[in-house]
């Protein structure tokens, strides 16, 4: 193999896993009515789209961080999403770059998101509060895989959406 076509073969591994990135980018953008929860969170605890167990708190524990938001809107436009929960949003960036607001602030709510396995990875952060979603989207269902953490406690839920618009 010459020095030139050997070249051309680890430029190509190099450039193809970049231009092939935005064939995982699915559509979730719309509104997405919470139609199934797994495990139930349990009664007392906050419920559906309030405080939830585990400790979580700050200006977002009944929205971002809540254990499973009964709406949801998703906005998607190329390389930035942007989910709604009750009058919060929470701004992603589709390249792992953390995003932060408000800037400098301990108490800002940090996200980021990423690809993985063909599912839309995004992670938040507010003060001692932790969280993640894996979401993937079959027609006009939503699924995803909520893990939040705080004080010590976690809890992970599996939730269903159905797309209402």
């Amino acid at each position: 193999m010459s020095t030139r076509t050997l070249l051309i073969v680890l430029a190509l591994i190099v450039v193809m896993p970049k231009a092939t990135r935005g064939q995982n980018a699915a559509s979730f953008g719309g509104t997405w009515k919470l139609t199934n929860t797994d495990p139930p969170v349990p009664a007392g605890r906050g419920g559906r789209g309030g405080p939830g167990g585990g400790g979580i708190s700050g200006p977002l524990a009944t929205t971002i961080l809540a254990q499973a938001p009964d709406t949801m809107v998703i906005t998607q436009s190329g390389s930035q999403l942007i989910v709604q929960i009750g009058s919060e949003k929470a701004a992603y960036t589709l390249d792992n770059k953390t995003m932060s607001v408000p800037e400098g602030d301990v108490m800002a709510l940090k996200t980021r998101a990423h690809w993985e396995s063909g599912k839309l990875h995004l992670h938040f952060k507010q003060g001692m509060n932790w969280g993640r979603d894996v979401l993937s989207v079959s027609g006009t269902t939503l699924t995803l895989v909520r893990d939040l953490e705080s004080g010590g406690q976690s809890t992970t839920r599996t939730l269903t959406y159905s797309k209402s618009s």
